[in-house]
């Protein structure tokens, strides 16, 4: 357990910065095909078990709530995002730590449409380049105010994703180190 803990590079603590000039900056200049592909219709025909909400929306119930939101950034050609929505997304201990902790959003990082974040909108590429996401599947993790907590990229087996959920959801990353924080729990 521990050398599989050891891959887990969580980076909660190094923190994300969100640069919204920088995002400005960014806008990408390519008009894309509004149709659907196919990958994109089966990334969003798999049943993770919960509904996904819009960000402006999961912003505003993640205030009256005081839940986090998380964001599952993934691309339609992505086979380990394809995977993290059949095997981890949809275990019972993660949808039970996303219930208690998280509004769930998915962000597509390559998709021209509109997205609100912190009151201001951009493209979903231009979000995901102002966050960093530069891998696919990356899990963000942001707090009511909209400030990021962290980002942990890559496919996490459910039993290591539920435990990062609720190491992040229950805020006991102000506590301890993940490993230390897996170690109490297991």
């Amino acid at each position: 357990m521990r050398i599989i803990l050891s891959v887990i590079l969580f980076s909660l603590l190094l923190g994300t910065s969100l640069a919204p000039a920088q995002l400005l900056n960014n806008q990408s200049n390519s008009a894309r095909d509004k149709t659907e592909s196919p990958h994109k219709q089966i990334q969003s025909s798999i049943d993770s078990g919960f509904e996904w909400i819009g960000l402006e929306r999961a912003q505003r119930l993640a205030a009256e709530s005081q839940k986090k939101v998380l964001i599952f950034g993934y691309a339609e050609w992505c086979t380990y995002c394809l995977k993290m929505r059949k095997e981890s997304l949809s275990d019972s201990s993660v949808l039970d730590a996303i219930s208690q902790y998280f509004i769930p959003v998915q962000l597509d990082g390559e998709s021209p449409d509109p997205v609100v974040f912190n009151g201001t909108q951009y493209t979903k590429n231009q979000l995901a380049r102002g966050l960093q996401l530069s891998s696919f599947p990356t899990h963000f993790f942001i707090d009511v105010e909209g400030g990021v907590i962290g980002a942990q990229p890559g496919f996490i087996e459910p039993d290591i994703y539920a435990l990062l959920l609720r190491y992040v959801g229950s805020n006991a990353f102000e506590r301890s180190s993940f490993d230390e924080y897996v170690e109490l729990n297991i």
